[in-house]
């Protein structure tokens, strides 16, 4: 069903215990990152099956999309890590993160790349 697709059939991910006592700021922290990853595999969840209930999208395709975008960063590995390397602005011609939208210098927009569909890799 649907709230398996996420994580490739396996059943929901196992999240660690959490730790209540004693409470330090290290675990403090760990908590509302937790709380934070759960709330968004609800959010991830739901969207995904509304999607495959208003029939917009069949699961086979979602898992195809899953694959491909896994495949972006160089390595099918269930995880997708931003390219290191910079963006460089064809107005100024200076170095942003590739995850900016427009240069942190000139504010010159930048085309999206990561809507463009590239072929996978083998």
């Amino acid at each position: 069903m649907a709230c398996s697709i996420l994580d490739g059939g396996m059943g929901s991910p196992k999240l660690p215990p959490r730790r209540r006592s004693p409470e330090t700021p290290a675990h403090a922290n760990f908590d509302q990152l937790n709380e934070k990853i759960e709330r968004q595999n609800l959010l991830i969840q739901t969207l995904l099956m509304l999607l495959i209930e208003k029939k917009l999208i069949e699961e086979q395709e979602f898992r195809d999309w899953v694959k491909y975008v896994d495949s972006l960063d160089g390595a099918r590995d269930g995880k997708v890590r931003e390219p290191g390397t910079p963006i460089t602005c064809p107005s100024c011609r200076r170095q942003s993160p590739r995850t900016a939208v427009k240069c942190i210098y000139c504010d010159h927009p930048f085309e999206p790349d990561f809507l463009v569909r590239r072929a996978p890799e083998p």
